[in-house]
């Protein structure tokens, strides 16, 4: 399975490069992966033009499955309301055909009008438990804006998910194969207890932190490793992390979740 993971497009901005965006799309393109996950801040101030120019760049991407959250920028100005005309529901869940069987990929949305910060929150606690869950067809995949884990090179750290720990608790009882998130414009990469949490750079704004230059990452998802490779649009690409297929970890936790977190197992959803 190959995974495009690009975020922090940025348009609106003056710093936003309409070059490094295009070259990530034809590039993307060549690259024919199963999945395109674009995880958040399409725009700089959550207006509608922003939204549409963003729009008609990610309409060039021919891959069959592309999944576009929002970030916490485009939750500005009640940007919301624009993304839901243009890309549809902020949350949604899909099964993507591979070669091993089915992926399965939950999409969340984390932000919160007006706020740097986002969350998951308690009303969706249930709802990703009902879609990992007894799942083994193939990988278990979520897409969330907000990072849950700090990012080295970014400076103090202010405004990840206000509820890291309880999701982490969660995704780790649910084995969750990957987290892909963008916000931070580093890219990192953190693998704790099983759970890889892959973070993408901005892949088109020059607002960028340190040496740290706009890339995307291309994840190569095997049946004996995970590789993920740095892309620098226009430019190449590096390694960036390899992992076995299987998490390899010695640590185990013995009280319950229910102990640390408690949720309803049987949602009711619209």
């Amino acid at each position: 399975m190959r995974i495009v993971q690009m975020s922090d497009i940025h348009t609106g901005s003056s710093l936003f490069s309409p070059e490094l965006l295009e070259s990530a799309i034809q590039e993307t393109n060549s690259f024919a992966p199963d999945l395109v996950a674009v995880a958040g801040d399409l725009t700089t101030e959550g207006h509608r033009w922003e939204f549409e120019e963003a729009k008609g760049y990610l309409d060039r991407l021919e891959c069959p499955n592309v999944v576009v959250i929002m970030g916490n920028h485009d939750a500005q100005n009640v940007g919301y309301r624009h993304f839901e005309d243009l890309f549809g529901a902020r949350a949604r869940s899909m099964t993507i055909p591979i070669e091993e069987g089915e992926a399965k990929l939950v999409a969340l949305d984390s932000t919160k009008p007006d706020l740097s910060e986002g969350e998951v929150g308690r009303e969706n606690y249930a709802w990703l438990d009902s879609e990992f869950r007894g799942w083994d067809r193939g990988p278990r995949i979520l897409v969330v804006h907000h990072h849950i884990l700090a990012v080295p090179g970014t400076g103090r750290d202010r405004n990840n998910l206000r509820d890291a720990g309880d999701v982490m608790a969660i995704l780790r009882e649910l084995k969750v194969d990957m987290v892909l998130s963008g916000h931070r414009h580093v890219p990192y990469v953190w693998s704790i207890s099983g759970v890889r949490v892959i973070h993408s750079g901005t892949v088109s704004s020059l607002r960028t932190r340190g040496i740290v230059e706009p890339s995307y990452n291309v994840i190569d998802f095997g049946s004996e490793s995970v590789r993920v490779n740095l892309r620098l649009p226009g430019r190449g690409e590096e390694p960036f992390a390899r992992f076995s297929r299987q998490a390899v970890t010695t640590s185990e936790v013995f009280p319950e979740l229910e102990r640390f977190v408690r949720y309803d197992l049987d949602p009711v959803r619209d």
